[in-house]
């Protein structure tokens, strides 16, 4: 999907003027609905793999940002994939410690947005979910 005129010439229409889209995969973590019973030990140390998972794949340029939403629900964040393919960036979720251990699920959206879509270097903790999530 693509937007912008060619080169060179001025935009004539609304759909010229909109930026180069491309496809992007949105993940959205949820609560698990049947979590099991585990303890206080064992949720942190979830969570901390969880969040060395989501450091790892920003490092390696397989997620563009992640976070946290703020309210109390079973909706607990979203992970923006730099890959339009649901299956890759599902593989690439498959190994979250937090997934893994039906603390969360994931549901995966291809989402069309601009063409180069990137975001700063975050420090570590802009990428820290909320210790509760786990």
């Amino acid at each position: 999907m693509s937007g912008g005129p060619p080169a060179g010439t001025t935009p004539q229409t609304e759909t010229e003027k909109l930026p180069e889209m491309t496809r992007y995969v949105v993940g959205l973590l949820r609560r698990a609905p049947e979590r099991p019973a585990i303890s206080e030990e064992e949720a942190e140390r979830i969570q901390e793999g969880h969040l060395a998972h989501l450091r790892r794949l920003k490092e390696a340029g397989n997620l563009i940002i992640s976070g946290p939403f703020e309210e109390d629900t079973d909706l607990r964040g979203v992970l923006i994939f730099p890959t339009p393919s649901v299956d890759q960036a599902r593989e690439l979720e498959a190994t979250d410690p937090a997934v893994a251990h039906s603390r969360l699920v994931v549901n995966f959206y291809t989402w069309y947005a601009p063409a180069g879509l990137r975001l700063g270097p975050p420090a570590p903790t802009d990428i820290d979910m909320d210790p509760g999530t786990g």
